[in-house]
C-alpha cells in the first residue's frame, strides 16, 4: 500500500464517521427545525398573568423543541442510524443544558420582556437554520 492510498483509505473512513454522527438531512429539515425551535423559544417567554396560562405556554414551547428533535431523530432512523455517537452525543448533552436553562429563565419571565424573547427566538430560528443547512444534500 503506498502513501496516495492510505491517505484515501484514512479520508474514506473520516467520511464514514462524519456521514454517521451527522447524516445528511433533506432541504426541507433545517427551515423547519429552525422554525420550531425559534417558536419554542418566543412562546416560551410570552408568560401571561395567570399562572396556569403561563405553564400552558412554556408547556407549548416544550412540545415544539421536541418536536423539532423527532424530526431530526426519525431523519436519523431513516437513514439507518439508531442511536448517538461521538459528537452528536456531546450535542445533545449541550443542548439539552442550554434548553434546561430557558425554561428555568422562561418559568421568571415577565411580560415586559416579551420582545426580547421573540428576538432570541428570531435568533435561534435563524442560527439553527444556518447549522443544519451545512448537513443539507448536496
Amino acid at each position: 500500500m503506498d502513501a496516495e492510498e492510505a491517505r484515501h483509505d484514512l479520508e474514506q473512513a473520516r467520511q464514514s464517521y462524519r456521514s454517521s454522527v451527522e447524516p445528511r438531512l433533506p432541504a426541507w429539515a433545517p427551515p423547519t427545525c429552525g422554525f420550531l425551535l425559534g417558536a419554542a423559544l418566543a412562546l416560551g417567554g410570552f408568560s401571561p398573568s395567570p399562572h396556569w396560562l403561563k405553564a400552558l405556554t412554556i408547556g407549548g414551547g416544550l412540545l415544539l423543541a421536541l418536536a423539532a428533535d423527532q424530526i431530526l431523530t426519525r431523519i436519523r432512523a431513516r437513514q439507518g442510524i439508531t442511536g448517538l455517537r461521538g459528537p452528536a452525543r456531546e450535542k445533545r448533552r449541550r443542548t439539552v443544558n442550554a434548553c434546561a436553562a430557558i425554561l428555568i429563565c422562561a418559568l421568571a419571565v415577565s411580560p415586559d420582556l416579551r420582545w426580547i424573547w421573540s428576538g432570541l427566538g428570531l435568533a435561534v430560528f435563524l442560527c439553527t437554520w444556518f447549522m443544519l443547512h451545512k448537513q443539507v444534500r448536496a
